[in-house]
Formats: structure tokens, sequence, C-alpha cells
């Protein structure tokens, strides 16, 4: 009898719990500002990044959202060479976007911390697979943690803005030659070439339950 009664109260309180869970897909779009770490003579550039996502509300303070998103990301790199004129010796300065373009598979956990806000602060894991670089050179995979803050209004919109790291090198022989600046042109040094991006977000999920 004291089983039977376990079980009910079992399966009531697994009705209400799945009761109360919330789906909702949903899409987004932005802007990156990325650089790249101990990379001298380096800026940030822009870029665009968007992608879908599935909103679970499990609880009213904590909501599941995994997402696959588009990233394009990279630096500007400046790069200086000396003219060969012996007579009128000259630096000659270049740019040049390193552009790295993203696929990412993301984890975000979503916490609201004041009832009946749309603020909300994001924090998650993801995995950032290489689709396409203008290098020959490129890690093609990424460990990326990334954490930031958001607002949700009733009818679906959400702006976001999140940053972004990094935790492999970017460059594909790092691991296997640790001393990869060989002509100490000062562009590399021994510490870790990571990605870095500060993410502009604005988003709108869907409502299947209206």
């Amino acid at each position: 009898m004291k089983k039977n009664i376990l079980n009910i109260i079992l399966i009531f309180t697994c009705a209400i719990a799945f009761s109360q869970v919330k789906i909702q897909p949903g899409i987004k779009s932005g802007l990156n500002i990325s650089n790249l770490s101990n990379v001298s003579r380096s800026d940030s550039k822009t870029g665009l990044q968007g992608g879908l996502f599935l909103n679970i509300k499990l609880t009213r303070f904590y909501e599941l959202q995994p997402e696959i998103n588009y990233s394009n990301q990279g630096a500007t790199i400046e790069y200086r060479s000396f003219s060969n004129d012996i007579f009128n010796s000259s630096i000659i300065t270049r740019e040049r976007d390193l552009v790295l373009e993203y696929i990412g598979l993301n984890v975000a956990n979503k916490f609201y911390p004041i009832n009946n806000l749309g603020f909300n602060l994001t924090v998650g894991p993801g995995l950032d697979i290489l689709i396409k670089d203008n290098d020959t050179d490129i890690t093609p995979i990424d460990i990326v943690f990334f954490g930031g803050v958001g607002y949700e209004f009733p009818f679906g919109l959400g702006l976001e803005l999140r940053y972004k790291q990094g935790i492999i090198d970017v460059r594909d022989d790092f691991y296997d030659d640790y001393d990869y600046d060989d002509d100490d042109d000062d562009d590399y040094f021994d510490d870790t070439i990571l990605n870095g991006v500060i993410q502009f977000s604005i988003s709108y999920r869907l409502d299947f339950s209206k």
C-alpha cells in the first residue's frame, strides 16, 4: 500500500514538473567584434554571426538553450617590411584580415534572477568547427566558453551581449612545434594565440502554443 502511494506521488510530481516545461525554437543574428590574443600589431575585426536555438524553460529562473551558430571572426593584422632601396630605406606597412568562419554548437544556461523580469545571465560551453579561413595553418576546432547578459521581452524579442573565449591555439602546428616563431619577427610569441569575441545579438522566440 505504501509503495503504491509513493508511486502515485512520484507520478503526480513528474506530471506537474513536465507540465511547467515550455519549449520554444528561435532565431538569432548579430555582430562580432573579434581579436586574437598574443599577436603583436593586431586589431579587432567585425563580422556577422547568427543561428538557431531551442529554448527549454525548466523552472521559473532557469532555461536550457542548445544552439547552432555561424560565426565570422579573426583579427586585422599589420605586417611590416623594409624596402630594399639603399638610398631611401623605409618601412612598408600593410594590413590583412585573418578571417575565421566557424559553425558553433553551444549549450547556453540562462538564469533569471528577478521574477517576472526578462533580465538574464548566460553561461555555457561550446564547440566551434572551422568551415572556412584565408590561411593555411588553422586549427580545425576550438573549445569555447562564454558568458553574458541579456533581456527578453514578453513578445519574444531578445537582446544579448556575450563574450566568447576560445581555449585552443588557432595555429594548427602549435602543439607540434612550440617555438613557432623561428624567424623572430615578433608577430607570434610563445604564448598561445586564442580567439576572443564580443557578440551582440538580437533574437526572436517562436511561440506555437498560442
